[in-house]
């Protein structure tokens, strides 16, 4: 048998030992990148609110539309025995829009929120006033009727609910007084 002579040239093979340090480097990299992407994912779901534009009355204008909670309640507006129209596009600004808004001028008022809640007329209006144009100019208070019922609440008790027909009368009550609206199917 012939030994093989080894060259005290030839490499040889050199064996490293981990460095004690090495687990708890990888441990540290895995949670730095763990809180980063929780701060990535926080800071985007913060980011719904527009701060450019007040609460009224606790309703915040967001940059998203809500389905969690979603009904409709529909509003006529008479002055002196004349219809009103409700305008479009109430509580919808630039870059946001707040749970309590209108899209087109029929008078549907959309009540979306993260969550179920109560919205009330008075909410409505302040939004309105604040948002919309068309608001009534009228120094006296409003009769409130619900689905043709007068009702004795004010409008910041008067609770809007999903299908309700509200009317608003200033002055004159008019001749044909709505009782029920006929939503869109699906609504």
């Amino acid at each position: 048998m012939t030994k093989i002579k080894k060259d005290k040239d030839s490499p040889k093979e050199i064996k490293s030992k981990p460095s004690p340090n090495r687990n708890k480097f990888i441990a540290l990299g895995i949670i730095v990148a763990v809180i980063a992407g929780v701060a990535y994912a926080l800071h985007k779901s913060d980011n719904t609110i527009d701060t450019s534009f007040a609460s009224i009355d606790g309703i915040p204008c967001e940059t998203q539309e809500y389905t969690t909670y979603h009904i409709h309640s529909h509003l006529d507006v008479f002055i002196n025995g004349q219809h009103t129209a409700v305008p479009a596009q109430i509580g919808l600004e630039n870059t946001c829009l707040y749970w309590l808004h209108t899209h087109t001028p029929d008078g549907i008022v959309h009540m979306e929120s993260p969550k179920e809640r109560a919205f009330t007329l008075g909410e409505f209006m302040n939004i309105w006033k604040a948002t919309g144009s068309g608001y009534p100019t009228s120094t006296s208070q409003p009769e409130i009727f619900v689905n043709g019922n007068l009702v004795s609440t004010d409008m910041v008790s008067t609770t809007m609910n999903a299908h309700d027909e509200i009317v608003l009368v200033y002055g004159d009550v008019p001749q044909s007084m709505p009782t029920f609206y006929q939503f869109p199917e699906g609504d």
